[in-house]
């Protein structure tokens, strides 16, 4: 579903970046000082990696020290970005597949923004839902068990397709 909206339209066009050498302390109060969630790595141009609330907690539950430890230390290397003239929707559903909810934007190999779910709710709060709704028919689809089919009574491997047990027979499979 293409709303046609691009990523370039929903992100923010100055992401908080810092150097990989700065401390876990610095970073932490750089995204308190500029109220953000995470914080994007960047030497020379290029993106190197992410920094989260998620990844703080984590490092906190280590007990290493704030004040010597680089943000090179703890930061996610695997990061997963998207391009400036992609739809909302594919980003959305590129968040909710990678589990992420924030994507650094790239555009021409360079940084240009940070999208964030929160981006894509102030202009298109209607995808939630769509996503919502899409992720349980897929669970009903594909939920399949032993029983007796709602429809014709056989004994049967079944899939609950809207609320009923059905067997593949009934669907049409």
């Amino acid at each position: 579903m293409k709303t046609g909206l691009k990523v370039a339209d929903a992100m923010s066009q100055a992401p908080v970046i810092i150097q990989p050498t700065k401390t876990i302390f610095e970073c932490s109060k750089l995204m308190f000082k500029k109220n953000v969630g995470s914080i994007l790595i960047v030497s020379n141009d290029k993106l190197l990696g992410i920094l989260t609330e998620k990844d703080l907690v984590k490092f906190i539950s280590q007990g290493l020290n704030p004040n010597s430890t680089s943000v090179k230390e703890v930061m996610t290397k695997k990061i997963v970005s998207i391009e400036s003239d992609v739809d909302i929707y594919d980003a959305l559903v590129k968040m909710r597949n990678s589990k992420v909810r924030r994507l650094p934007v790239i555009h021409k190999n360079r940084l240009v923004g940070m999208l964030t779910q929160n981006d894509i709710l102030k202009l298109q709060p209607a995808l939630f839902d769509i996503l919502s709704e899409m992720d349980v028919l897929k669970k009903n689809a594909s939920h399949k068990f032993e029983g007796r089919c709602e429809n014709c009574d056989n004994f049967s491997e079944l899939k609950e397709i809207g609320g009923r047990h059905l067997c593949s027979e009934c669907i049409g499979d």
